[in-house]
């Protein structure tokens, strides 16, 4: 059955964290209950649950604007509590099999959930233009960006602060770096600039080195915590990616913001900051450190 609807898909920010933070018990049931209170938040709204991976939520509805509110209380609903959250929004086709949902719509909203940092909402043009009374102002566009795996450039809006004290929609802040707006011309030039002790290089737009403890990669960090191939940082569509796929995870510092652990996730590098491979199993040795840069 083939159904357009707007779909929701909302994450636990930094679940991995969590876990060792408080532990297995404690945790598994912080989550269970953060995605208890999703389900209930999307029923409340009019949206179909439609399933959980664990520590997410999959809702269609069939209205964007209840699909927007809904994303916002839910986001509420995690800053309440010790699980901060972030969400994907777009508005397509998909296909109902059984229990599961297929089509590319349902692709664009994990990519949008994907790269929303905690406590943010991020959602396309297409979902923007069916809703009707969302006030716009709550509303930020990043501009066009292409998201993996998708053929066509999304125009991509982040949910911003302004709403009241009872939650509603929009109590937090949008953190529009993940996905910042470029000219074309700044897309061909951008570069991020690694350095590792007495080593030094600049991926260019288009291009990807490999980071690990194989001699296969293009930066070889020997180190015993260490993966084989560790991570993957990648130039795409004027964006810096960082990708962890290791099993020891990855501390991050971007700019002057907080460091942060992310294990087999994806990340956007902005401005200059360092990288930490095995998060804080690390301890001392020497940090990669990277500046995002325009090249001639």
């Amino acid at each position: 059955m083939r159904v357009e609807r707007a779909i929701l898909l909302a994450d636990v920010s930094g679940s991995t964290a969590l876990y060792r933070t408080h532990g297995d018990e404690r945790a598994s049931q912080l989550v269970f209950e953060c995605v208890e209170g999703m389900q209930k938040i999307a029923t409340i709204h009019g949206g179909e649950f439609v399933r959980s991976k664990g520590d997410d939520v999959l809702c269609l509805f069939e209205s964007a604007d209840a699909a927007v509110l809904a994303a916002g209380d839910m986001m509420t609903h995690g800053a309440r509590g010790a699980v901060s959250l972030h969400a994907g929004l777009h508005w397509g086709l998909v296909v109902h099999r059984g229990t599961e949902l297929f089509g590319d719509a349902i692709n664009i909203a994990a990519r949008l959930s994907s790269q929303a940092k905690e406590n943010e909402v991020l959602m396309s043009r297409t979902l923007v233009n069916y809703t009707k009374s969302v006030d716009r102002a709550t509303l930020r566009s990043l501009g066009e960006h292409s998201l993996r795996g998708i053929n066509m450039p999304t125009e991509i809006f982040a949910l911003m602060a302004g709403g009241d004290e009872d939650g509603g929609v929009t109590n937090f802040a949008a953190q529009p770096t993940v996905v910042q707006f470029q000219r074309k011309d700044q897309v061909a030039r951008t570069a991020v600039r690694l350095s590792w002790m007495n080593w030094s290089q600049d991926i260019h737009e288009g291009d990807q080195i490999t980071v690990g403890r194989s001699s296969a990669c293009g930066l070889v960090v020997p180190e015993a915590w260490v993966s084989r191939v560790h991570a993957a940082i990648t130039v795409r569509g004027g964006i810096v990616e960082f990708k962890d796929s290791s099993s020891a995870g990855t501390t991050l510092a971007i700019g002057a913001a907080p460091e942060f652990y992310i294990c087999r996730q994806t990340v956007a590098l902005t401005g200059n900051g360092s990288i930490a491979l095995g998060g804080v199993a690390s301890g001392d040795a020497p940090r990669i450190t990277y500046e995002v840069v325009q090249v001639d």
